[in-house]
């Protein structure tokens, strides 16, 4: 076999011959692919709008907006989907669709500044508590990886009183200042944390306090994002696979994103393509996901095998690191998979739908089969209708999720500008003198009655979406990352 011994464990020997063939026919497709991507990178440099506004130097490159990408015809098919009947190959046909797929669920640009505004009013109300305090985003928006319906990750350290206290202040804060429509404070949690909701916008956060391990973990998913291009694509269309099937929460038994992205991580640090160089040049999104389903729904032994991500990926025997976890297994899968941060922690031991994740890994194995060996119409999605449902309101609403909320009790004032509190800061009063308006008592204050706000209804039309680059690194260039929030002013 020679050079191609690397393929023991995911290629029969009669496939191997195949397999050559199929690389040579992608490399001659992906030729002609590049070609056309070229001709139409041209035309668009010759139809583009001189008044276009620059994109801020943290996008690095932003190309390809929404409007010069072919509109879908059939109203039946995914707003994503772009027909390419010039590409025959099925397994290249499913790599474009993942990209485009990726793109719809990409941050705007609106987007990206509606959730910068909503840390820096959090981080805001923070300060005005605790001066000395810090601020830190974290999670997947920190990392690139987040969905359009995502939350934000708030980390709040160097606070002089106990976490539940300072959930307690920081909520009574935001509530007086009409920041919020909605909160909940979850004490009992391993990671006590507070949920809230925008009353401006609409988004949500999760704050939590004192605890550094977030961001540390964040810091290495999003340093491993860049080692592996492949693993930002795969991760968000995996994201939502999971999310609309209820199985993307840790509380409930599923795979939370941070175990998603260890387990991506640990079956991109052992694909074979890693081995030759020939292979990787082959190797496109298509393949990575059949391959992933059928790793994680045929071939990975849950019963004596564990996971490690550290010095490369590696399988240790789960009896000799974690013996308690055969006890408990109950006869069905039980993940093991250790933590790069802290070895001794397990974090698949919450995940206990383990048996339910491994079936749905396995059907939608069979699924990408049947569309193979069918050789799916280029005038259909390939995602759509076995592997995503594209009447989930993530992707239904995908446009509209940002929306004005009423505020969390009528009797309190909507917050104002700044420009507006600078006005009424310093009144004139009757003489010419300045005062604060603030001091001012003695005028009563008039009752009114104060409605809640309705919903800001958005414009049908969808928001352009860019595709981010990333042209200082080759190697990374074809999947792009979101803006490095890191280097907000945040602390």
């Amino acid at each position: 076999m020679g050079d191609l011994e690397f393929t023991t464990g995911w290629l029969r020997e009669e496939d191997v011959a195949i397999h050559e063939e199929d690389a040579e026919r992608n490399a001659e497709q992906a030729e002609r692919n590049a070609s056309m991507r070229s001709m139409l990178k041209r035309r668009r440099e010759e139809t583009k709008d001189t008044a276009a506004v620059e994109a801020p130097e943290a996008f690095m490159a932003v190309k390809n907006s929404m409007s010069s990408r072919k509109r879908v015809v059939d109203e039946g098919q995914p707003p994503w989907f772009v027909a390419r009947p010039h590409i025959e190959n099925t397994v290249l046909r499913l790599h474009e669709e993942i990209l485009d797929f990726v793109d719809f669920m990409q941050h705007t640009r609106e987007e990206i500044h509606a959730r910068r505004k909503w840390v820096q009013s959090i981080k805001e109300a923070c300060v005005a508590l605790w001066p000395a305090c810090k601020v830190s985003v974290f999670g997947s928006f920190f990392t690139g990886l987040s969905l359009p319906n995502g939350d934000v990750d708030v980390a709040v350290s160097e606070i002089p009183c106990k976490s539940a206290s300072a959930m307690k202040m920081l909520a009574d804060h935001m509530l007086s200042k009409g920041q919020i429509s909605w909160l909940e404070i979850i004490e009992t949690a391993k990671v006590p944390v507070m949920k809230v909701r925008s009353q401006s916008s609409g988004l949500r956060a999760d704050v939590v306090f004192s605890q550094p391990d977030g961001l540390q973990s964040s810091k290495f998913i999003r340093s491993k994002v860049k080692e592996y291009p492949q693993m930002k694509p795969l991760l968000l269309f995996l994201k939502y696979f999971l999310l609309q099937r209820g199985l993307h929460e840790t509380y409930t038994g599923g795979m939370g994103s941070y175990l998603l992205c260890n387990v991506v991580l640990h079956f991109l640090q052992r694909h074979p393509s890693l081995k030759n160089g020939r292979f990787y040049a082959g190797t496109s999104l298509g393949h990575l996901l059949f391959d992933f389903l059928k790793y994680y729904g045929q071939e990975f032994n849950y019963t004596s095998h564990g996971i490690s991500v550290l010095e490369g990926g590696s399988i240790f025997p789960k009896t000799e690191r974690f013996p308690e976890k055969n006890k408990r297994s109950g006869g069905g899968p039980v993940l093991c998979l250790e933590s790069p941060l802290s070895t001794s922690m397990d974090l698949g031991g919450a995940c206990f739908r383990m048996p339910v994740l491994r079936n749905l890994f396995h059907h939608a194995f069979h699924c990408i089969c049947h569309l193979m060996v069918t050789r799916s119409a280029p005038e259909v999605s390939m995602l759509c209708p076995l592997l995503i449902d594209p009447a989930h309101p993530v992707i239904t609403d995908r446009f509209k999720l940002m929306a004005e909320q009423p505020v969390a009790f009528a009797g309190l004032p909507k917050p104002k500008s700044v420009e507006t509190e600078k006005k009424q800061k310093r009144l004139p009063n009757e003489n010419g003198q300045a005062q604060d308006s603030h001091n001012d008592t003695k005028q009563p204050m008039k009752k009114r009655k104060i409605q809640p706000t309705q919903p800001v209804t958005q414009p049908t039309q969808p928001v352009p979406i860019e595709r981010i680059h990333e042209e200082a690194d080759d190697a990374t260039a074809a999947f792009g990352f979101h803006e490095d929030v890191s280097q907000w002013d945040l602390v």
